[in-house]
């Protein structure tokens, strides 16, 4: 089991006090210092116990940590690592938690920075939301590349292991490619689908009262912050366009077996999908 003496957390919203409190839980960090720009987000993270202190300066909260965690909006990431760069002790470990890898791996250039994307979460956001078990049973991608450092790997893969997450090696742009299919496209399509329902509604209000679980369900995430998913839709632009002109194709053929009426081909969809998400 890993065993940290001090850990930064830079940004203690919903992923960054839940990785906190996940860490007081197993007892995997001695110290762990909470640091961010609201003074409000920090006393919550504070009286929640999701930190042992909390401090607005970046110099102070990182200087003696032995593991420092971006966990800021995908935007500060590459801007906040190479501020804290001169205050980080030697051999200080540092990583993130964004859902887009590329675009900061090709800015952050640093054996001992390791890639990171926790793939947990829900719409809700802050410290107020934090779950010691977010967590527990998730894949958390990392993302090294050939001059990573083994050590600082190990040391990461080591810490999300003894959360309970199951840890996964990708290259970069794979990570990138991969997730604009599994989480980056469903978002946009749980925004489209509310938008149209919403548009839908300015006509006929009553629709509105016809919305049902599968409904609820498949729309949660569209509640999640808006400027976070414009950051990151911008940051993976290229992948998610490929994502999307593929969904394209495969709801053209959902149309066209409708217009048909070829009642075996859509037999057969519903089927390969039901089958699918069984396994899941």
């Amino acid at each position: 089991m890993a065993k940290i003496d001090r850990v930064a957390i830079i940004g203690v919203g919903l992923i960054g006090g839940s990785l906190g409190l996940a860490l007081k839980e197993k007892r995997i960090a001695k110290r762990i210092i909470g640091v961010g720009r609201r003074e409000e987000s920090l006393k919550i993270a504070l009286e929640k116990k999701e930190v042992d202190e909390v401090t607005t300066d970046l110099a102070s909260g990182v200087k003696d940590a032995d593991l420092v965690v971006i966990a800021t909006p995908l935007e500060l990431t590459v801007e906040t690592f190479k501020k804290i760069i001169p205050h980080l002790k030697k051999r200080c470990v540092a990583t993130d938690v964004g859902s887009v890898k590329g675009s900061i791996l090709k800015r952050i250039d640093h054996p001992l920075f390791i890639g990171g994307h926790p793939l947990a979460g829900s719409e809700k956001r802050g410290p107020q939301s934090a779950r010691a078990d977010l967590f527990k049973e998730a894949t958390i991608v990392l993302t090294p590349v050939e001059k990573t450092d083994e050590k600082a790997l190990a040391l990461v893969k080591s810490m999300w292991q003894d959360l309970g997450a199951k840890v996964l090696f990708l290259p970069p742009e794979v990570h990138d490619e991969l997730v604009a299919f599994t989480s980056h496209l469903p978002h946009i399509l749980a925004t489209s689908l509310t938008n149209l329902i919403a548009a839908l509604a300015e006509k006929e209000e009553k629709v509105l009262s016809l919305m049902g679980e599968g409904f609820r369900d498949t729309t949660r995430i569209a509640a999640s912050p808006p400027n976070m998913w414009q950051e990151i839709c911008l940051a993976n632009r290229e992948e998610i366009s490929k994502a999307i002109k593929r969904f394209k194709e495969i709801l053209s053929e959902m149309e066209e077996a409708l217009s048909k009426e070829e009642k075996d081909k859509l037999l057969h969809k519903f089927e390969k999908a039901k089958e699918t998400r069984d396994k899941l």
